[in-house]
C-alpha cells in the first residue's frame, strides 16, 4: 500500500466540503519536483478532477450530506457513505487509466482494468481508512481544520518513512548490477537475456497472483539466475550447464538480503518431472518461485536466440507438464496476449 497525502485529503473532502470544492481540492496537487509536459498535467488534473466528482456524486446519491464541525453522526454509516464514495472514486481511476493504457498499447481493455483493479484498490483502501479518521476528527469531534494539524503530520511522517524505504529498496537493485554487466562481459548479450527473463518472470509472478514482495525476489532471481558463470569461468560446459545455478552462491552469497533469492537461483533448473537439477525435485516440492524464473529463462533465452515471442511461449506450452510448470506457462501466455512481455533488444 502506499500513503498519498493528496489522495487522502481528496477522499476527506467530499464529506466535507461537497463536490465543487473537493473538485476544487483534487486541482491543486502538483509535482513540484519534476518538471512534465503541460498535457500531462492537464491530464492528471482533469483525472483527479473526474474521479472525485463521481465519487462525490455517488455519497450524494447514497444519501450523504456535507458534514459541518462538531455535526453528530453515525460512525457506520458515515464510514458506509464514505467507502461507496471511494470505490466508485477508485473504478473511475481504473477505468481512465485503462483507456489510456489501451490507446498506448492495443491490449486488451478487459485485461488491463483487471490488472490496474488489482493495484487500484489497495491504494485506496488506505485512503479510505486514512480519510475516514481525518472527517471523523472533523466533524464528530468537532476539531475542524484544527484536525489537519494534528493528522496530516503523522501521515507525512509515513510517506516520508515509505520513500525511504523505496530508496532503499532501489539502492539494493542498483548494487546488483555490476554483476549482471560483469556476466555480461563475459558472455556478450547476458545482460539484454536477463533483462528479458527478469521481465518474464515479473508477469508470470503477477499473473499468478504472487505477492508483491515475492513477485521482487522472484524477478531479482531471474536478473541474476546466471551469475554463477562468472564462477565457473573456463570449466567444462558439461560443469557449467550442471552447476552454474548452485554456483551463484559463490558470486552473490556475501550478498545477505539475496539469501531467499539464491533458494530460488538454485532450483530454477529443476524440472516437474523430477529430470532436473541439481536436487531432481518434481511437481510442488519445486519452489514456486523457482518455477516461475525456469518459464521466464526459458523464453528469455530463445527470444534472445532469434526466435519471436509467440514462437517462445508456443514452445513453453510444448513442454509444460514435463519441464516447466503448466500454471506459470499458462500466465506466460496471457502476459504475451497482454502485452505485458518484454521486447527483443533491437
Amino acid at each position: 500500500m502506499r500513503v498519498s497525502v493528496s489522495g487522502i485529503v481528496q477522499i476527506a473532502a467530499i464529506p466535507l466540503v461537497g463536490p465543487v470544492g473537493a473538485a476544487l481540492v483534487a486541482v491543486v496537487p502538483t509535482d513540484l519536483s519534476r518538471r512534465s509536459a503541460p498535457v500531462k498535467d492537464v491530464f492528471n488534473a482533469a483525472q483527479r478532477v473526474a474521479l472525485v466528482l463521481a465519487g462525490a456524486v455517488a455519497y450524494q446519491l447514497a444519501g450523504g450530506t456535507q458534514l459541518a464541525s462538531g455535526e453528530d453522526i453515525t460512525p457506520t454509516w458515515l464510514l458506509w457513505h464514505m467507502g461507496l464514495a471511494t470505490l466508485v472514486a477508485a473504478l473511475t481511476n481504473t477505468l481512465l487509466l485503462a483507456v489510456v493504457l489501451q490507446l498506448s498499447s492495443a491490449g486488451s481493455l478487459r485485461a488491463i482494468t483487471a490488472d490496474l483493479i488489482r493495484q487500484v484498490l489497495p491504494d485506496y483502501t488506505s485512503y479510505l481508512i486514512a480519510a475516514y479518521l481525518l472527517v471523523i476528527l472533523w466533524a464528530p469531534a468537532g476539531l475542524g481544520w484544527m484536525s489537519t494539524i494534528y493528522f496530516l503530520p503523522s501521515i507525512l511522517v509515513i510517506q516520508w518513512g515509505l520513500r525511504q524505504h523505496a530508496d532503499l529498496w532501489a539502492t539494493r537493485h542498483e548494487l546488483l548490477t555490476p554483476f549482471v554487466r560483469a556476466l555480461d562481459l563475459r558472455h556478450p548479450g547476458a545482460a539484454d537475456e536477463a533483462r528479458l527473463a527478469a521481465g518474464a518472470a515479473t508477469a508470470v509472478a503477477t499473473g499468478i497472483g504472487l505477492s508483491p514482495e515475492v513477485v521482487d525476489r522472484v524477478t531479482t532471481a531471474a536478473r541474476l539466475r546466471d551469475v554463477g558463470l562468472l564462477a565457473l569461468d573456463g570449466a567444462p560446459a558439461a560443469i557449467v550447464r550442471r552447476d552454474h545455478s548452485t554456483a551463484a552462491r559463490e558470486v552473490i552469497g556475501a550478498v545477505t538480503f539475496l539469501e531467499s533469492t539464491l533458494a530460488v537461483i538454485n532450483s530454477h533448473h529443476e524440472r516437474v518431472d523430477g529430470l532436473g537439477g541439481p536436487a531432481g525435485l518434481s511437481g510442488h516440492h519445486i519452489p514456486i518461485g523457482a518455477k516461475v524464473v525456469a518459464v521466464a529463462d526459458t523464453w528469455a533465452h530463445l527470444v534472445a536466440e532469434g526466435w519471436s515471442s509467440p514462437d517462445a511461449v508456443d514452445h513453453c506450452e510444448s513442454v509444460a507438464g514435463r519441464m516447466l510448470d503448466t500454471e506459470c506457462v499458462a500466465a506466460l501466455r496471457r502476459a504475451l496476449e497482454r502485452e505485458q512481455l518484454p521486447g527483443g533488444a533491437s
